[in-house]
């Protein structure tokens, strides 16, 4: 594959994982709002799963963007 299209992969997916944290932000209620309802165990899951979905972008992205520099020798031709 050429490897424009690594590069630009990872970009994407540095672009989702940020998408991620702001949808994050701005649609799951504040912290204040979740004590106030008894709702902070799930307020706190919430964020557990953002925060391993952009881990995982995070990690696929800077392999992609190896990937396309030519630092992954299974990627290499």
């Amino acid at each position: 594959m050429n490897r424009n299209v690594w590069t630009v992969a990872g970009v994407f997916v540095f672009a989702l994982a940020a998408l991620n944290v702001i949808l994050g932000k701005y649609l799951v209620p504040s912290m204040a709002v979740a004590t106030e309802k008894g709702t902070v165990a799930g307020w706190w899951l919430i964020w557990v799963v953002i925060a391993i979905s952009v881990m995982s972008a995070v990690s696929l992205g800077c392999f992609l963007i190896a990937a396309g520099l030519g630092k992954v020798p299974e990627t290499r031709h």
